[in-house]
């Protein structure tokens, strides 16, 4: 089941009538579910035998048959990921069944490579014992079944005596079979709940005793694929998936990790002397857990390897080797910081976090993938989440990591939380517009731009990696959107790289020609807006939606302009604009006439970030009315021209 799950397709694009029809004609009995796909899980028999101590044996043996040119590609190669750390992986079958009934065995040692995670390698992070072994299947022809026995022998539990698990079921190509068995000691409890059934698929369930074991045996059969979606959560969120577990509830896990990094948390007279040196002058609380912060973030670089004995992956090392060394990896730099803010007075603790994701909470199984740190309160809730990861973050929390599950670490034990949203104005972008339009219809003015929160460090992370010329032309680029004709001059910016300053920009403009024909179209009711907002409105690529919609960033975009028009007689009229405002997000625009001014605000918001399927057609009002917008001028009569 893990390797299915670790290989699944991330997208399922539209099929062209060819391969439809080469499906068609295959020889096989498929449902009519399997049209659209490139294979398909004939079978798989998945057996987990539990024991007293949390360790298990897991025997999965999968059917997996191709059905077109592309299923062959995808499938050509098959990949196994293994902790050597805690599992013992076999592979006691591989072969080819042909649709003649022939069978052609691998050679899987021969055709295989064996690894390290690229991920890890990314994230700057050294585990031999992490890896991955990849197996080429030669002659593999369209028609041919996969099959395979892989044998994963857990010989040590992530939590002592517990076990856990995710099965995830549903797939980007159907599945006609699966069975999945799971047996433990009868006095070990297993917790279970079926998330997310698909609509078309048959599922049984059998319970029963045999001795000192109890068997918990799930069928499932035609299950239909499913179809991914742009922008969609992660398939562990999404998909029919099995949750069990041996623990009832997260305070069992919060309090495990809780004694496995409380011993590790002890300072050493250098860190207490470091704590003292950074906090001495500090005014106050947030001035001491600020310079803490950075310190951490800062000066301790992120690397890691891997060389814990007790939870290798989970376990920080001592906080005071940490120290002397200047580096670790996310949960040492969580630990180090966790023990320099309670030398300075605060109640402070490890958390686990599932990092730009959501576990599901009624079944504990903690597929956390960071960790972080967080001030408690006066009634032991988190009030501050820090994470010093980053060596260049300037906030606490980053913006990936909000509404994202966490655990904290506490010695009674924490339930599952979400780590708090941002409101809308800490992400800000704020455009202001001043210019002039002259009797002869040109306009001429000036544009700033300042910004705030993760859009400043968007500019940033765009602009860091160009030349000064590439910079100009970006910032340029951005202004001309909003209008053709626009000639922009003065162009000006703050260095991205002094994280101290917000990130501005600014300059002049001209409008040859702007009022044309009595219409006059007003660089602020441009569909080019701000920069995230744009791209989160963009987003709305499909006209409904089964899953939800992923916009990452709670943000505010205000574009004021002013335009002062010098004659003394002027009629218009200006056009008639439609505000939306729903739990999600709000877009208005207000007209202020004055004599010899008029001024448009507009301001867009976006609350949320993630969006329901039943509130996806509010981001579809919301690109529709922004697209009608810009094609909406002020009408200027000709009258308007003469002197009284």
């Amino acid at each position: 089941m893990d390797n299915i799950r670790n290989h699944f397709l991330k997208h399922l694009p539209l099929l062209i009538f060819w391969a439809w029809f080469i499906q068609m004609i295959l020889p096989f009995s498929l449902s009519a579910s399997t049209n659209k796909a490139h294979c398909i899980l004939e079978r798989e028999r998945e057996e987990i035998t539990v024991n007293a101590d949390g360790t298990y044996t897991d025997v999965d043996e999968i059917f997996l048959k191709v059905l077109d040119e592309k299923g062959k590609r995808q499938q050509q190669v098959q990949s196994f990921f293994l902790n050597k750390n805690y599992s013992r992986l076999r592979i006691t079958a591989f072969e080819l069944i042909h649709p003649d009934g022939r069978k052609s065995t691998i050679d899987w040692k021969a055709n295989s490579r064996v690894t390290n995670p690229a991920q890890t390698t990314r994230m700057n992070i050294y585990d031999p014992n992490q890896k991955v072994i990849r197996i080429f299947i030669p002659g593999l022809s369209i028609g041919d079944t996969i099959h395979y026995k892989v044998v994963v022998e857990n010989f040590k539990p992530m939590i002592e005596g517990e076990f856990f698990g995710n099965a995830i079921l549903q797939h980007t190509f159907p599945a006609k079979k699966i069975l999945l068995k799971i047996t433990l000691p009868a006095k070990k409890p297993l917790y279970h709940l079926l998330k997310d059934k698909s609509s078309d698929a048959r599922v049984s369930f059998t319970k029963r005793v045999h001795g000192k074991n109890r068997t918990y045996q799930w069928k499932f059969e035609d299950v239909e694929e499913l179809v991914p979606e742009p922008g969609m959560p992660e398939t562990s969120r999404v998909a029919m998936r099995l949750l069990f577990s041996t623990m009832k509830t997260w305070k069992k896990v919060s309090r495990w990790y809780y004694n496995l990094s409380e011993p590790k948390l002890k300072p050493t007279k250098d860190i207490v002397a470091k704590v003292k040196e950074l906090t001495k002058s500090k005014k106050d609380q947030m001035e001491k857990a600020s310079a803490l912060f950075f310190f951490v973030s800062r000066k301790i670089r992120y690397m890691g390897l891997i060389e814990e004995a007790k939870r290798p992956g989970f376990e920080p090392h001592q906080v005071g080797l940490t120290f002397k060394r200047r580096y670790g990896v996310c949960r040492d730099k969580a630990a180090l910081l966790v023990s320099m803010l309670r030398i300075a007075g605060f109640n402070a603790v490890p958390v686990l976090i599932k990092a730009g994701g959501k576990l599901d909470p009624e079944i504990p199984v903690p597929y956390f993938n960071h960790a972080i740190c967080a001030i408690l309160d006066k009634s032991g809730r988190p009030e501050v989440f820090m994470d010093p990861t980053s060596d260049t973050s300037k906030q606490f929390l980053p913006d990936y990591e909000q509404d994202s599950s966490c655990l904290p670490a506490t010695r009674d034990g924490s339930g599952l939380l979400l780590t708090p949203v941002n409101p809308p104005s800490k992400n800000l972008f704020v455009m202001s517009i001043k210019n002039t339009l002259n009797e002869n219809g040109s306009i001429f003015g000036t544009i700033s731009v300042k910004t705030r929160g993760f859009i400043d460090t968007a500019f940033r992370s765009i602009l860091m990696s160009k030349t000064r010329d590439e910079q100009k032309r970006f910032l340029k680029g951005l202004i001309r959107k909003r209008r053709p004709g626009v000639k922009v001059k003065n162009l000006s910016w703050t260095d991205p790289g002094d994280t101290k300053t917000p990130f501005s920009f600014g300059c002049s403009f001209e409008i040859k020609d702007a009022l044309y024909g009595g219409r006059l179209y007003l660089l602020s009711l441009s569909r080019q807006m701000g920069l995230l907002d744009s791209w989160i409105i963009s987003k709305a690529s499909m006209t409904k939606r089964r899953y939800p919609l992923r916009l990452g960033y709670a943000v505010k975009t205000v574009i004021k302009e002013e335009m002062e028009m010098p004659m003394r007689s002027m009629k218009y009229s200006l056009p008639n604009v439609h505000d939306i405002v729903t739990t999600h997000f709000a877009f208005t625009t207000n007209f202020s006439v004055a004599p010899k001014k008029l001024v448009v605000e507009r301001e867009f918001v976006n609350r949320a970030l993630e969006i329901p399927p039943k509130a996806y057609p509010e981001l579809l009002r919301l690109q529709a009315e922004l697209l009608r917008q810009e094609y909406l001028p002020i009408l200027v009569k000709k009258e308007a021209w003469r002197d009284k």
